[in-house]
């Protein structure tokens, strides 16, 4: 994962705190407001339910007022004298209209209903007696009758004639009001929202479509025994804030009223604070962003001016100068590395210098001694056949040991030249890369030390070429010679593979050897490079990389490890004189 700039770093890192600080302020304002507006919400609701109950008992208080009014008309008294229910219900039907209420009934002093009025035709007389006998054996005033899933609130006057001595009781009047959707509305425009009065969990009337009714209806059924109070509820696609309080708690049903304000006008304005707050924080971001930006361009370009140096210093490049600018500290640490670049110049400078005496000393030290080992063996040789007759030697013997030792000692010469010439030196001929491989490998099996490993060569496609035969058949007699040399004498193999890709070849060399040492392996195709053989020159792999690269093609170490090493050899199908020359003036 690549590693941030400096600036980078300081700019995400700032922004990050401004994000975190501007966000919790943010976060902040928008609790502290949702928090006024729920409170808001609240207080209205309890204030729309305290005005529906005043609104309520002004109600009751003027229904209570017509029942004891009623009562003591003369006419109502008259009328209860009789005792005759079909009289009572006939002549009692004006006084309920007067009376302006939804039941109107008439009884007598043991209880029976005598006359009796309703809006409702689902309200019967059986129904209404049985909520007078609960009243009256509990002594009620005012009641709540219920019955056939309908409610009302009810008030009860007793009739009575005579003087205060002799008072006796005619019977009883009791009036009252459906408690239905239209108590409901008038009960809504005093509360300023939505009215629902319940029965258990069952909704008798509201200000509701069918549809939310009906999930209030779920809602209340869902929270059965939770403590009242005010809370939020969705209903449909809009969100309330609900209060709820006890009218009557039974019998004969527990009575409640549901208040609820709608907070869409709520969470429309928070929804607006909140693009408000989104767009206040996107441009204070991007503002920051900005002034950011320039201030670490200010603070980081002296920085930016020393990366730079140490970068080119990195690859090599000891003429890179910086100018020491910035802050006290950048400017100090600008000089001092001016300071260290310098010396690593001049320390650079020695090392070359040392490397090149160095390099030449041992040069000079392996070519003399190989010099040497074949003179040696050259003038012993010549004694030999000097005093062959003598000592009765083989005259013919000597004479190859005389000619092995000086062709020796031509191709080490051969060899510093090759790596000495800077131009290419190759005559390109049509030849086939397998045959002039074959030749190298027979030329290195000739070797009497080598006839015990099994070399084994395959190909892949058309052989066919244009290059150098000898030069090819010296590198390769060189990089086979070098693989056998590499491996176990008793178990060692060479495995070459030879593949026609194109306009190209691809030679690998594998043996079984225990690699590379890593000590040599990123120097292998230097000049006098070589460990772990004591006859060893060091320009075997030095010279096979220099005649690949006069045709155009190169020679890498593909991979090396205990169990063997591979060398990879890229050559062109063709290599052009023009081509080659060109590469030559380039490197």
């Amino acid at each position: 994962m690549a590693r941030l700039r400096l600036r980078t770093q300081l700019l995400i890192a700032t922004l990050v705190i401004i994000c975190g600080l501007l966000g919790s302020l943010l976060l902040i304002v928008r609790h502290t407001v949702r928090s006024e507006v729920d409170e808001g919400v609240r207080q209205s609701t309890n204030d729309s339910l305290r005005a529906f109950e005043n609104v309520q008992q002004e109600r009751e208080l003027q229904l209570s007022r017509t029942a004891a009014m009623l009562a003591e008309l003369p006419p109502l008294k008259a009328l209860m004298t009789t005792e005759h229910a079909l009289t009572i219900q006939d002549a009692s039907e004006p006084l309920w209209k007067l009376a302006g209420s939804q039941l109107f009934l008439l009884a007598g002093p043991n209880g029976q209903v005598l006359g009796f009025h309703g809006t409702s035709p689902r309200w019967k007389t059986n129904v209404a007696e049985e909520n007078l006998a609960r009243s009256m054996e509990q002594g009620e005033d005012a009641s709540w009758w219920y019955g056939d899933g309908q409610l009302y609130r009810v008030f009860l006057r007793p009739i009575t004639a005579g003087t205060e001595a002799e008072r006796r009781q005619l019977g009883l009047l009791a009036v009252g009001y459906q408690i239905d959707a239209t108590v409901a509305e008038q009960l809504a425009l005093v509360a300023g929202g939505a009215i629902a009065l319940t029965t258990g969990d069952k909704v008798i009337a509201s200000t509701l479509s069918p549809a939310d009714q009906h999930e209030l209806e779920q809602l209340i059924q869902k929270s059965a025994g939770a403590q009242d109070g005010t809370r939020e509820m969705d209903l449909g696609s809009d969100q309330y804030q609900t209060a709820s309080v006890v009218i009557h708690s039974g019998p004969p049903v527990s009575v409640k009223c549901y208040v609820l304000m709608s907070l869409q006008p709520a969470n429309a304005s928070l929804r607006r604070l909140n693009r408000t707050i989104l767009l206040l924080g996107i441009s204070a971001l991007a503002l920051a962003a900005v002034l950011l930006g320039f201030v670490s361009s200010t603070i980081t370009h002296p920085l930016d001016n020393l990366v730079a140096g140490v970068r080119a210093l990195a690859v090599g490049n000891y003429t890179y100068s910086i100018t020491p600018r910035g802050s006290s500290e950048v400017a100090e640490l600008g000089e001092a590395f001016s300071k260290m670049r310098g010396e690593l110049l001049a320390f650079q400078q020695r090392r070359f210098a040392t490397e090149r005496i160095a390099a030449v000393g041992r040069a000079a030290n392996s070519i003399s001694h190989d010099l040497r080992h074949y003179l040696a063996a050259v003038v012993a040789n010549a004694e030999f056949l000097y005093e062959a007759e003598k000592l009765k030697l083989n005259r013919d013997e000597i004479y190859e040991e005389i000619k092995t030792a000086s062709e020796q000692m031509v191709d080490l010469l051969d060899s510093l030249r090759e790596l000495a010439r800077e131009e290419s030196s190759i005559a390109p001929i049509p030849a086939s890369l397998n045959q002039t491989i074959r030749r190298a490998v027979d030329a290195v099996r000739a070797r009497p030390e080598l006839r015990h490993l099994e070399i084994s060569i395959s190909t892949v496609g058309e052989m066919d070429g244009v290059f150098d035969p000898k030069k090819i058949e010296r590198a390769f007699f060189n990089l086979v010679l070098n693989a056998c040399e590499a491996t176990v004498p008793s178990q060692g193999y060479v495995k070459i593979e030879i593949s026609s890709l194109g306009e190209s070849f691809e030679v690998r060399v594998a043996d079984n050897g225990t690699g590379v040492p890593p000590a040599i392996s990123g120097t292998l195709f230097d000049p006098f490079v070589s460990l772990g053989k004591p006859n060893g020159t060091g320009l075997g792999l030095a010279i096979v990389n220099k005649i690949v690269q006069d045709h155009g093609g190169s020679v890498t170490l593909e991979k090396t490890s205990e169990s063997g090493t591979t060398f990879l050899v890229k050559l062109p199908r063709a290599a052009r004189l023009e081509s080659v020359a060109q590469q030559a003036v380039v490197s």
